[in-house]
């Protein structure tokens, strides 16, 4: 009884048309632009960042040795006589594998351009990833797709159309998940704070301040000034009121209360405490800081200390160094803070 030998699952003749020199081209163009790109800007990226993005080409690195290896035994087995079908199948299994690894080096390259282009509109310490993270899950979901039909003769249309039921069913059960996913992509496209920033956050009997760590795909993470870690899910985040006090265009305006004597010079007690007020390095010197009277009685007066700062997270520290000189520059020049009782002088 002769037997007839058993058809390959896929064709070699599909194999070939994969396994092209354009597709080839195009990955080697992306690998080689990402560098460059990487080279260009390395003079503007902090340690962390470079770290990263060192880590990530390392790994790319492996991907290219590992494809070349794979790319050197398909070539070297096409060189055999075609007839033979041991040689066939390994040749199949090597373009399989060939594939494989050139979609996963594609993936990659396109995973560091995005992480290039989050470094040049992020120019944070850390960057959000969850932009990356569905960027690189939704290409390796189409990769996968179109070469399931391309090679296996995968139909997707029937295979959508049956898992409509099941896929409403999941949705319904991860309502809640699938709110906070969105609701951190919107955030991240609409950028109303990044990571490092300084945010407070007011919501219905709710209020949270701190300072901005991780935007993940369900929730953002914040560092309080107690250093709590805050985790607030991306809906409520999405819905709540967000005030942030990390912008680039104006600093952050503080004052200081100073109640002094109803006796004491008006001029001199100004004088004195805006020069105290320029002692301090970390108050900016434009604006510079001024002092208004905000309110008299019988028995003091009350001197508004007003300065400027860039660091919202350090603002109860420079209050401590503000108060400090100020305390010392009037003691110096004479001066004694008023008693905060109000006196009463009976009258006859």
């Amino acid at each position: 009884m002769i037997t007839k030998p058993s058809q390959p699952w896929v064709s070699i003749d599909k194999i070939e048309l994969f396994v092209q020199l354009e597709p080839a081209l195009v990955i080697l163009f992306l690998v080689v632009g990402s560098w460059i790109a990487s080279k260009v800007f390395v003079h503007v990226m902090n340690p962390e960042r470079r770290r990263s993005l060192n880590l990530l080409f390392q790994n790319l690195g492996y991907h290219l040795i590992f494809g070349s290896c794979i790319c050197a035994v398909y070539f070297v087995l096409n060189k055999f006589p075609q007839h033979n079908a041991l040689v066939e199948k390994l040749s199949i299994y090597a373009g399989l594998g060939l594939i494989l690894s050139g979609s996963t080096i594609f993936v990659k390259v396109c995973r560091i351009l995005l992480f290039q282009y989050l470094f040049l509109s992020h120019r944070k310490v850390a960057f959000p990833v969850l932009l990356i993270n569905l960027f690189t899950l939704l290409i390796s979901i189409v990769l996968t797709g179109w070469i399931g039909a391309e090679l296996f003769n995968v139909r997707l249309t029937p295979l959508l159309a049956t898992s409509a039921i099941f896929s409403l069913v999941l949705g319904l059960a991860l309502q809640d998940t699938l709110g906070n996913l969105f609701a951190g992509v919107a955030l991240q496209l609409d950028k109303p704070y990044e990571i490092g920033d300084w945010i407070e956050i007011h919501n219905p009997g709710q209020k949270w301040v701190g300072q901005v760590r991780e935007i993940s795909w369900r929730a953002t993470v914040l560092i309080s000034f107690t250093e709590e870690s805050i985790t607030v899910p991306n809906r409520v985040m999405a819905q709540a009121e967000v005030s942030n006090f990390s912008t680039k265009f104006r600093p952050i305006i503080r004052s200081l209360i100073f109640r002094l004597p109803f006796e004491a010079k008006v001029q001199q007690v100004r004088e004195t405490l805006a020069e105290a007020a320029k002692t301090v390095p970390e108050l900016r010197k434009i604006p510079s800081p001024f002092v208004l009277i905000s309110e008299t009685n019988e028995s003091w007066i009350a001197f508004k200390l007003v300065y400027y700062i860039d660091n919202y997270g350090d603002q109860f520290i420079i209050a401590d160094k503000v108060y400090t000189a100020g305390l010392a520059r009037l003691e110096e020049a004479g001066f004694k803070l008023a008693n905060h009782r109000i006196t009463m002088t009976p009258t006859l």
